[in-house]
């Protein structure tokens, strides 16, 4: 025993080489060659080999499908990454080709209200917007200010009126919508002409005006479009405002109910014009 335990780490490295070398040794024989003892290392190293084998197998699947699936999972964060950028781009393009056609629709200003209808003007570009409690836009600022501008100016886009100078923020200017509670333009229904003054509800979930001192007698109908009258000057004549949406005819009063969608989408408002000087108006002061 006390040999054993004393040269107990060296038997086993002889074993561990010893063993192998029969097994390998009995594996190589031809069956005909086989011994008595060969055989018995056979029969005890087939299950050994069989297990070894499995083992090496699984091991070696499961490590082939780890490879596959990190090789998987970095062409998905590649492909992600491409998606990403490919939607950005996309993105891009589209707010470009939006804004191309907000240009084009600049350039051709004067042909989209008439030519002669406008005289002096100035592009100016939305740099603030004020916002109701319902997220709608009360007010917006644009970037001049009272240096080339003054109260009361018209404000206009592509698609109509959006209403006039308030007042002045430095080099900034505060425009009141024709939504406003304080905002009152005069306007013809194109139509047949029937005249009235469009005013602002104010509203703080919608974007509604009425029309204020239009006859009972007037005939007009949802779907009428109104336009600026160029009454009081203020506003140049024949810029769209807006369409009936509501008519309400009482059977007292002189005067009935009409209720008024704006031309303009003040939420998407990114460029607008602001009219400062109105046809014929240095004849008039001459």
């Amino acid at each position: 025993m006390s040999f054993l335990s004393r040269y107990k780490d060296v038997v086993v490295c002889i074993l561990a080489l010893v063993i192998p070398f029969f097994f390998l040794k009995a594996n190589l024989k031809e069956p005909a060659k086989l011994t008595t003892i060969d055989r018995v290392i056979l029969t005890i190293s087939t299950p050994v080999q069989w297990a070894a084998t499995a083992t090496a197998e699984a091991l070696g699947d499961i490590w082939g499908k780890y490879i596959f699936l990190v090789d998987v999972e970095e062409n998905n964060e590649r492909l992600k990454f491409e998606n990403q950028r490919l939607r950005a781009e996309n993105n891009l393009y589209l707010e470009t080709e939006q804004e191309v056609r907000r240009l084009r629709r600049m350039l051709d200003f004067r042909e989209i209200f008439g030519g002669s209808l406008l005289t002096s003007r100035v592009v100016a570009r939305v740099v603030g917007r004020g916002n109701s409690e319902q997220f709608r836009i009360a007010r917006i600022v644009i970037d001049y200010g009272e240096k080339k501008l003054k109260q009361g100016m018209a404000v206009v886009t592509f698609d109509g009126l959006v209403g006039q100078i308030n007042q002045f923020e430095g080099d900034f200017s505060d425009v009141m919508l024709t939504v406003d509670r304080k905002s009152y333009v005069p306007v013809v229904v194109q139509r047949n002409g029937a005249q009235g003054i469009l005013h602002g509800t104010g509203e703080l979930d919608r974007y509604r005006c009425d029309v204020e001192y239009l006859l009972r007698s007037d005939e007009v109908r949802e779907g009428d479009q109104l336009f600026t009258s160029g009454a009081g000057g203020k506003f140049p004549k024949g810029i769209l405002a807006g369409r009936i949406i509501s008519v309400q005819r009482e059977n007292l009063g002189l005067f009935q109910k009409v209720e008024v969608q704006p031309a303009v989408n003040f939420s998407r408002l990114r460029e607008v014009f602001v009219i400062t000087e109105q046809p014929n108006s240095k004849k008039q002061e001459d």
